[in-house]
Order: structure tokens, then sequence, then C-alpha cells
């Protein structure tokens, strides 16, 4: 089999290995497509800046197909449409038992240990999904970041023990998980307002196909945002915002936009930020961070299930992997581009 090693930045190498044979709990799957995200980005950039290594199988947004399963694999059989988590976890520890994405020793296929960029790879089945019926294999790559959009919902969610149907919502990114999260508000969640902000015309063309309203860039500008108490209420907009971009000044202005009473959830990750952190305590103010996707795999199964015209929109490109370093200029392209897929 053929698997394709990025050594290092920028150098992507193609090598012959054998076939692995799955024991005990493995699956053996033939990879069919690979999602590049922000994190493959930033690998094959060099600017990564969580822990990584070098060199690997990048890729850790996948579908194949199980091609051979260990004696005591029970969740999937030869033959089923297969995706997996980017969280390799342990299940064990005491952070696992509270959320699987914060393991106390957990890896990251794709970004610490190997990931899905070769023909074959081996899982064990606890990290394996079965597709619903009726998800393609060209769809089903999408379920990792569409659950970490999801993730990010439902531990909002408990702020918002009364739903979202009647809240106004903003995102801010209409990348892949921020477009997966205004989706998934407005067709599982049923909310009535959700507007998307991003500077890019191809993906607010996106966000208004999903009858999602786009805000101007003088409603991103509240001003002081909140000097007295009076303007504290008249410039907030928002009962609850996304971050997703990881831009500074975009995650510090949204204090600014978010109601009292409010929630801000973050998936965007900026290395540092200068907030208006008085306007946490003014307002009352829940902030919610949140990472992977590892739990709700089967609700992002359930959007692309229900909404495939939806999920269709995520992705704007197909390569075959061979063209990798086009695909990542690509991906880069925001004025163009959504989700790159590598066909396998």
């Amino acid at each position: 089999m053929v698997s394709y090693i990025l050594e290092e930045p920028k150098k992507i190498r193609a090598v012959e290995t054998k076939i692995p044979v799955p024991t005990d709990t493995e699956v053996l799957i033939h990879v069919k497509y690979v999602g590049i995200c922000g994190s493959d980005i930033h690998l094959f950039n060099g600017t990564y800046n969580a822990p990584h290594s070098y060199p690997l199988r990048f890729g850790h947004e996948w579908s194949g197909v199980v091609e051979a399963v260990g004696k005591n694999v029970t969740k999937v059989s030869v033959g089923d449409s297969v995706t997996g988590d980017c969280s390799q976890y342990c299940g064990v520890c005491p952070m696992c038992a509270k959320d699987k994405n914060l393991c106390a020793h957990i890896e990251k296929f794709g970004i610490t240990v190997d990931g899905a960029t070769s023909e074959y790879i081996i899982r064990d089945e606890k990290y394996v999904y079965k597709a619903p019926e009726g998800v393609g294999l060209s769809h089903l790559c999408l379920t990792e970041p569409v659950a970490v959009a999801a993730h990010l919902i439902e531990k909002v969610r408990k702020s918002v023990p009364e739903g979202f149907i009647d809240k106004r919502v903003l995102v801010l990114g209409g990348g892949v998980i921020g477009m997966s999260a205004l989706m998934l508000f407005i067709h599982m969640e049923g909310c009535k307002q959700v507007e998307l902000y991003d500077l890019s015309e191809h993906r607010t063309e996106i966000a208004k196909s999903e009858n999602a309203v786009i805000p101007t860039a003088e409603d991103m500008d509240p001003g002081e945002g909140g000097g007295d108490y009076a303007s504290m209420y008249a410039t907030a907009k928002y009962d609850v915002v996304i971050e997703t971009t990881g831009v500074p000044s975009v995650f510090a202005n949204a204090f600014n936009l978010v109601k009292p009473g409010g929630v801000l959830g973050c998936v965007g990750m900026a290395a540092k930020a200068e907030i208006p952190q008085k306007l946490i305590v003014t307002k009352s103010l829940t902030v919610v961070g949140s990472i992977g996707g590892t739990g709700d795999f089967p609700r992002a199964m359930e959007f692309l299930q229900k909404c495939p015209h939806s999920a269709k929109k995520l992705v704007s490109h197909y390569l075959p992997i061979g063209k990798a370093e086009e695909a990542f200029l690509l991906a880069r392209d925001t004025a163009i581009s959504m989700k790159v897929i590598l066909e396998v």
C-alpha cells in the first residue's frame, strides 16, 4: 500500500508499506477520502502551535470502508462505511469520564500520531463509527469537523437550558466549523435568528443560501461596547456568540456583541488576546471553551443524513491525494474554498 508522509513542513513523500493485519479489537479500513482542516494547513506550513510531531501521516477527517476486522470486533463488519475520531483517548482516566476530548493521556490522530493519509489504516473499534444509511463516503469525512461544532453547541446548551429556538445567535467566522455550527443551529436546533459574519463573500453567500442573516461591518462595531449600563444594553445584540476565527481582535469584540446574561462559545484558538474582562462581570457572561468532537459523532452524522444538500455546501474541492500540495494552497484561499478533500 502507499502512505503519504508529511516528513517536515512542506514536504510530503509517498512511501510503500505493507498492509497491516488487524488483531483483537482492531479494524482495517480502506481509506477513500481525507479532509484538510486548519490544523493540517498549519502542520504543512510549520506554524502549528500545539503538540505535534514529524514525520507522520497527516489527516484526521476521513472516511473509508472496513476491509477486515479482529476476532473481538463487534461494532462494525467488513464492507461497512466508517469514519473515526481525531482524539485517541484512553477511556479510563477521570477526565475521559467527563469529556474524552480532555483525556489526560490524549494523542491526536494526524497530529501527534499517524493519521489517515494512507490506502489502509488500523484503528481500534472504539474510535470507529459506522455511517448511517444514506450518507455517502464523500460526505462522511465531514463528520469530524461537524462534530467539533456539535460538541461546542452541546456545551453552550448547558447555559441555555430553554434551547435556542428564540435566541439570536451570531457565528463569527464562516470556515467549515463555523458554517457547520450555523447549519446545526438552523436545521437541528430550529433556531430562527442565526447570523454569520465573515469577510469572504463566498462564505456569506453560502450562509445566505441557508437563510442566515449577514450583519454589516457597522453591526460589528459597537463603539465603546458598554462604557455605561445604558450603552451596554444598547449595543449588545446577541444571546449567543460563537467565535471560530481565532483572530484576537474578533474574539475581543465578541464580548461587546453578546447580551447581558448571554453566552460566548469559543473554538477559535489565539495564542494571546487582550479582552474587555470587565464585561464578563458587568454583563454576567458565560464563556465556554470547547475542543474536539468525540462524543458528538452521532449528532454530526444525523445532520449529514438529514441535511445532505446543506452538507454538500461545506465542500468546495475534491483533489487526488497526489495533488496534496495544491490542495493545501486551495484550502488557504477563503475567497473560493470551503472544505478541500483529498481522494486517496
